[in-house]
Parts: C-alpha cells; structure tokens; sequence
C-alpha cells in the first residue's frame, strides 16, 4: 500500500511508530491517508460488472455474451418488409410453446429473455378472427429474443431471435452500405440461418409491387449467403388464396430461382379448427426446419460403420 504517516518519525507503512500493528488504524497515519467511502451504487456497479444481472429482457447485441460464455448460439436472422408479421410471428411462437405445443425434435428448456417473450404473449389476442398485434418494431430497434433447448440427446442449444423493423430491410435491400440499414447489415452478417417473410395481404392489395420489393430484399439476402438455409415464409396465409395466381406462381419460381437451401412454409394466426397445421405446426416448423439444417454434424462427429471387423489394415489406428 502507497502512502506516509503524518508523524516524520513513523516509517510505515513498514512499522507505525505508535505500535499499532494495523498501521492503517493509527491517527496519524489516517491524517495523511483518509479512508474514502466507496458508495452502494459504485460497489454495485463493480458487481454487475463481474456477475450481470439477468433482467429477462430481449438481449441488445453488446450483450450476446451474457449467453455466449456458456455457448456458441445459433442466430435467426428475420428479414422482411415493415408489417410482413416478424413480431407477430414471434409472438405466436411463444404463445404455442406457453401453451404446451412443442417441437418434435427439440424440448423447450428456459430462456434468459423471458419477460420479452412474455410481453409479446401478452400483446397477441386472437378472438374470434380478430388478432390484436404487438406493437410495431421501431425503425432503431433491434433485440435478440433467447431459447434454450435441449435435443434428442439432452444436448443444450442456444437460440438467438432477432427482432428488428421491417423498415431497415427495405433501405438494406436499396442500398447495402445505406445508414439507415445497420441493423439489417449486423443481422445478414451474424445469421446462421434467415426467415424471409411474404405478407400474403399485402401480395393481394399492391400485387406486383409488393412481389417486386419481395424480390428485391430476396436477392440482397442471396448476395453472401454462402449455404446458409432460408424458410421463406408466407404469413397470413389465410389469404393466400386471394393472391393473384399469376402473381402467387411467379413469385415461387423467382425464389425458387434464387435460393437452394430454402424452403416455404405456410403460417397464420386464425386456427380454422383445432388444431390448425398452419397456426399449431407451421409456426413450430419454421424454427425446427432451420435447426435441422444449421446443426449438420460435421465430418469428425460422422461416424463410418466398419464393415471389415477382423482387417488388421483397415483396424489399425495410429498412436502417434
């Protein structure tokens, strides 16, 4: 410890001149040397600095590694105009899983976001073919949405959601490098698997025009995709019906045309009975198809039968 006793006689911090053996209890040295009280608020800092507090809401992109210490997360990447049903898909989501529906291959098994999730299961009602929706996402917003779950073999797996506006996919999908799209940019560079979202509605009210805008953020979504695996989504699919066919078919040969690991997938939020596939399965299967696809097992966890047991060529093992 730095410091100097206020007595000129006193060597400590070697040994106090008044014998104490704590010299830092002598008067004399605490004339030179006060004890400066450290507030709550700076100790509580100090702590959630070493231990974070987990808050239960959705996860900004600094705090990734509150779940990345124990795991490397998968990220799903949503993409798709403002008001094509993301959130509402999310919500939807939760919903199913709160309500005791599950995946087939995965079991549901916490999450670190749960008051995000909880909130949007509190924004989505649907009564009698009305739905009240979660808010619209603002256009600066952008939060990850956490699942753990566990597989087959009880393995964890740590799932991140994005949620973020429309609105920014639509600059992105104009201009990679415009500054109203980093969101998206952060998003397209950090998934490891993308749901592009078709707004059946919109299809039927502004036809090609919404089709062509589709394509567009399409093909953004194709420029570095590597073999990343889409589920191209068509929401309120209720309606789909009511899409121009033309318009419905040439869209599907377009993306058909543009992506190879993909596949579409039909959801809504209306059951026409109970249960719905759209509403009860689909909803599930979007995130089930694209976990099939990220976890492949890699070439060292690929285990090849031996069908020649007694071989002593092909048996043999190095032990270098």
């Amino acid at each position: 410890m730095e410091g100097k006793c206020s007595n000129p006689d006193c060597t400590a911090p070697i040994s106090c001149y008044e014998g104490h053996e704590d010299h830092t209890k002598c008067e004399h040295w605490l004339k030179n040397n006060p004890i400066t009280p450290v507030s709550k608020e700076k100790i509580q800092k100090k702590i959630n600095k070493v231990n974070p507090l987990w808050t239960g809401e959705p996860f900004k992109i600094e705090e990734v590694n509150l779940i990345s210490y124990r795991n490397s997360p998968v990220v799903i990447g949503l993409a798709g105009k403002a008001k094509a049903g993301k959130t509402t898909f999310l919500a939807m989501l939760y919903t199913l899983l709160y309500n005791g529906e599950h995946f087939k291959k995965y079991s549901f098994s916490g999450s670190k976001t749960i008051i995000g999730w909880d909130k949007l299961y509190h924004k989505l009602k649907v009564v009698n073919k009305k739905v009240t929706l979660p808010d619209p996402t603002p256009s600066n917003y952008l939060r990850l949405l956490h699942l753990a779950l566990r597989d087959s073999e009880s393995k964890l797996k740590d799932i991140l959601i994005s949620d973020a506006s429309g609105e920014v996919f639509s600059y992105w999908s104009q201009n990679i490098n415009d500054s109203n799209a980093e969101n998206a940019r952060w998003i397209y560079d950090n998934s490891n698997g993308f749901v592009l979202f078709l707004d059946c509605e919109d299809l039927i009210n502004r036809k090609n025009l919404a089709k062509t805008e589709i394509i567009d953020i399409a093909e953004m979504l194709k420029s570095n995709l590597k073999n990343r695996p889409i589920v191209v989504v068509w929401s309120k699919a209720d309606l789909k019906a009511d899409i121009h066919p033309v318009i419905k078919e040439n869209l599907h040969s377009e993306l058909s045309d543009i992506f190879s690991n993909y596949c579409e997938i039909d959801i809504s939020n209306f059951p026409s009975k109970n249960p719905d596939d759209l509403v009860h399965k689909n909803n599930l299967e979007v995130i089930e198809w694209l976990l099939d696809k990220i976890y492949v097992p890699s070439a060292d966890e690929i285990i090849i039968e031996n069908s020649y047991p007694n071989d002593t060529f092909l048996n043999f093992k190095s032990h270098a």
